[in-house]
């Protein structure tokens, strides 16, 4: 695990890539279009808290640039909750200059691993949350096989895995063997399920908005998926649901894997 470090570089606070291609060296343009940033992030924490996502929990965040829906989950996660892991350090440098500086970005403790071969394990532990959003967008068969079956050594009973693909337009799927960005893959629904259930996993396809209509889909050890339906219907915020709190005492927050090491 790295240490925590910020970039050099001056007034990335004030600057938002509004000329910059898709994939240009910019800290927003690098993990897709600058003027869908803030929605694309958005999007990925709201989804997080309608699976339940609350401050105790940890997240590890899949590729996580500089943190495009990382700062939401950073600043509101407890200090030490957040993980993430990206290839590419200048990333989440930038990111973390941007969106943070120094003195809070301490303050909030979150956890790096520059990495490409998906080594969650060098966390060692477990998490109750996994994103990896527009990863498997990207990504070849292999690598999205060796993501999964690598996640599957960070999960526990309770954790929910969400990503998100293209869904093939013709019924064919990519087969290519190479990471293509900014260019994009696509895979059927059905392959995309074969590549999981291979991991020893089961996921649940489901429809939650997107910019740019990528597909999601939930991936859980096996039996252990939630109600899905349920879940997106709101059912974290509800009234419902602080009763049943109250009534099996658990009105306080905790993390399931708070003491969980990976395999």
């Amino acid at each position: 695990m790295s240490k925590l470090i910020l970039s050099e570089k001056q007034g990335l606070h004030e600057q938002f890539g509004e000329k910059e291609e898709i994939g240009g060296n910019h800290y927003r343009s690098w993990v897709g279009p600058p003027n869908y940033y803030d929605l694309i992030g958005a999007t990925q924490f709201n989804l997080l808290t309608l699976f339940g996502m609350r401050e105790t929990s940890t997240l590890l965040d899949i590729g996580c640039g500089s943190l495009r829906g990382g700062r939401f989950s950073i600043m509101y996660l407890r200090p030490g909750k957040y993980f993430g892991l990206e290839p590419e350090e200048w990333a989440v440098q930038d990111g973390l200059q941007s969106h943070f500086g120094k003195e809070f970005a301490e303050r909030k403790q979150p956890t790096f691993v520059y990495d490409s071969n998906y080594t969650f394990t060098k966390f060692e532990r477990k998490f109750d949350y996994l994103m990896a959003h527009s990863i498997f967008t990207h990504a070849p068969e292999k690598q999205i096989r060796l993501c999964l079956s690598e996640a599957a050594k960070v999960m526990a009973p309770e954790t929910i895995f969400l990503a998100t693909f293209f869904e093939s337009l013709d019924g064919t799927d990519y087969t290519g063997e190479e990471w293509l960005y900014p260019d994009i893959v696509r895979f059927r629904k059905s392959t995309i399920t074969s590549f999981v259930e291979g991991a020893g996993l089961e996921c649940q396809h489901f429809d939650w908005a997107h910019p740019f209509n990528q597909k999601w889909v939930a991936v859980t050890l096996k039996g252990n998926m939630p109600d899905v339906k349920k879940l997106l219907g709101g059912y974290i915020y509800s009234y419902e649901a602080a009763l049943e709190r109250r009534a099996n005492a658990t009105t306080w927050p905790t993390s399931p894997t708070d003491n969980a090491t990976a395999k």
